[in-house]
């Protein structure tokens, strides 16, 4: 069974746009689709509609990410924020909006995803409560907004998402990459495009918080490689398109996505001559 599997990727996500365009044009059609943080949100859309004009719509919708879902807040507001002990920087609500307004009109649960379009889609997210890895998609009456919004709630920046009395973080806190959640549903071959140190590069590794965020790239990708050797151990092979941040470009910039998705197509496209699908 062939899987799809997308990194988390934060503000880089259009990458995976590009990447996709790519892999349609070689006749890719996934069984599974499985994705942590912005790469859940690609993942949810994709599996609405794996086809040019669903990535075209999928590429409108990043077009549509703005200061008013994703903008960071004022140093009053942010100070106010973490006085007042709020659980993110980011009213998280707009994004949410945003997201409902874009998804297929009906589109309420991945068992709908299942149903009309043969491919089986999950989410990665971690309770809080448990500390757990959660994947959305095992049930069919999970909703696809929560498994979007729960994967993608990056801390400090979003709170983390609320449901069933239960509340849950980005995840990519415990698997950027999820292969492993793609193996234990059943994928027997993996397709992986993994967007590399989202939150740093070393080129950007200057002062304390430069240094921090590639810290934490550093730790992900570590993270990530180990998630990689345990799947292919288990005799899964796993077709890993990597693609490389522009180093000069932010955590938080939103205001590049046709760039990123011409980055990302341009990578897959490398990345697949040189060696190829089989």
């Amino acid at each position: 069974m062939l899987a799809l599997v997308l990194s988390g990727a934060g503000n880089f996500g259009p990458m995976q746009v590009g990447a996709l365009e790519v892999l349609l044009e070689e006749g890719f059609h996934p069984e599974i689709i499985v994705g942590t943080s912005a790469g859940a949100l690609n993942t949810v859309f994709f599996a609405s509609d794996p086809t040019p004009t669903g990535l075209n719509q999928l590429a409108d919708a990043w077009r549509a990410v703005g200061e008013n879902e994703v903008g960071m807040p004022s140093l009053f507001s942010g100070v106010r924020r973490l006085i007042t002990m709020q659980d993110g920087l980011i009213d998280s609500h707009s994004l949410a909006e945003l997201l409902r307004e874009k998804l297929p009109v009906g589109l309420e649960t991945f068992g709908q995803l299942a149903a009309e379009q043969d491919v089986r889609a999950y989410t990665v997210a971690i309770c809080m409560e448990t500390g757990r890895l959660v994947v959305f998609g095992d049930h069919e009456d999970d909703r696809v907004l929560d498994g979007m919004m729960a994967s993608a709630a990056i801390p400090p920046y979003f709170p983390p998402w609320e449901r069933g009395g239960r509340h849950y973080l980005d995840g990519g806190v415990l698997s950027k990459l999820p292969v492993r959640v793609a193996f234990e549903r059943g994928a027997t071959e993996v397709v992986a495009i993994d967007i590399s140190n989202t939150h740093g590069t070393l080129e950007g590794a200057r002062g304390m918080i430069g240094i921090g965020s590639y810290s934490l790239s550093l730790i992900m990708e570590h993270q990530t490689e180990t998630e990689i050797e345990w799947v292919t151990a288990a005799g899964i092979p796993i077709y890993r398109i990597r693609l490389a941040v522009p180093s000069d470009m932010s955590f938080w910039d939103f205001s590049q996505p046709d760039r990123l998705i011409s980055r990302g197509r341009e990578l897959a496209r490398n990345r697949l001559d040189s060696e190829p699908l089989r």
